[in-house]
């Protein structure tokens, strides 16, 4: 079948710069879906992403580049963040020489980085098999617990009454804690790479929050300092015929606590591939309890088809959230796949409900 290009690329050369390339690619999904089989009916799912890609080499071998994501760029909730440059608004940028790399804008902590995630093979239209409650994808932090300590309450004891909780997509990092602008530095030898990262919480100033009593009345306040910082390392190679790729992070917020998040996957010739990943996070908040995560995942690709299942948890002081997915993809060649996904969450043993989510339909990569 004939592939359409969509991509449009332009080579510039002036002087003081070596070379120059635009290119423009996009994914395409159309299908259906139910994000909550116990509240909401079977829907029509279209989505469309269009990307800029900006690449270049100057003279002295330096390289940058840049890239905007045009469905965040658009964000109907905070217009124009595109065109403010103490936000990011779907857009990130690099430069790069040797094995050295600064990133900015809409980019990883060095967690998130540096971490292997436990979606090992297949996709979705709607992330369903990464979307559930015992999903931990480094990216917010317990739905973004950070902006909802301006309202949390203390009883007589000082213990803390309203714990942030679980929720669906639940992460177990700092990412998007603050402007979501996230300055990473990594440094590439051999199969490693070291990677420190660094989100303002607020623009650059102390983040400071009230603490109050059930009338209302402030009882004290908590700077958080001004900085969300990360450090990682990972690894990637062949060992022994399994392609392994493992990772080790680190990040902090004044305050808040720290989180620390391994991981490990490995793929056999065969197409299986397994890993495994395990995040405690340290709780610096009175009356916030410690939380831990497990996940596990499994992959398999043959020929057209690939799979995935994954199961993780939560566990805060008892309180056990968990979930699993799973992903299927049959490509059908020239960009065109047909997906499958589901994601089961359970909040029963935290007392919540169990819920499900679906999707299936086709997608096209431009």
């Amino acid at each position: 079948m004939k592939k359409i290009l969509f991509a449009t690329t332009a080579l510039v050369a002036t002087a003081g710069f070596a070379a120059a390339e635009v290119a423009i690619t996009g994914e395409a999904e159309m299908g259906i879906y139910n994000p909550d089989t116990e509240a909401q009916e079977t829907q029509f799912f279209t989505d469309l992403d269009v990307r800029f890609t900006m690449t270049g080499e100057a003279d002295n071998g330096l390289t940058f580049g840049a890239t905007i994501d045009l469905d965040e760029a658009a964000d109907r909730s905070n217009p124009g963040r595109f065109e403010s440059p103490n936000v990011q608004g779907g857009e990130n940028m690099f430069v790069a020489f040797g094995g050295a790399r600064l990133t900015m804008g809409d980019t990883d902590g060095a967690v998130d980085f540096a971490v292997p995630e436990m979606g090992l093979a297949g996709g979705s239209l709607n992330d369903d098999e990464t979307g559930h409650a015992g999903f931990n994808d480094a990216d917010g932090f317990l739905n973004n617990i950070v902006p909802t300590l301006a309202g949390r309450v203390l009883d007589a004891d000082g213990n803390l009454v309203n714990q942030a909780g679980f929720a669906n997509d639940s992460g177990l990092a700092f990412d998007g804690a603050g402007d979501g602008q996230v300055a990473r530095f990594d440094y590439s030898y051999d199969a490693f790479t070291f990677s420190i990262s660094a989100e303002q919480l607020n623009q650059g100033d102390d983040k400071v929050y009230a603490v109050t009593d059930a009338a209302g009345n402030v009882l004290d306040t908590i700077n958080l300092g001004s900085t969300a910082w990360g450090v990682g390392v990972s690894y990637s190679g062949d060992l022994s015929g399994v392609a392994l790729t493992a990772g080790l992070g680190y990040q902090t917020v004044d305050e808040i606590g720290d989180v620390t998040s391994l991981g490990v996957t490995g793929e056999l010739t065969n197409g299986l591939s397994l890993g495994a990943t395990y995040t405690q996070f340290n709780s610096d908040i009175d009356g916030f309890d410690d939380v831990e995560h497990v996940g596990l995942g499994v992959g398999y690709s043959m020929d057209a088809f690939a799979v995935g299942v994954n199961w993780g948890q939560f566990d805060q002081d008892g309180d056990k959230v968990q979930g699993w997915g799973l992903a299927g993809t049959y490509d059908l060649g020239g960009g065109l796949s047909a997906r499958l996904g589901y994601g089961n969450s359970d909040f029963s043993d935290a007392g919540g409900d169990e819920t499900d989510a679906w999707s299936l339909g086709l997608r096209m990569n431009f």
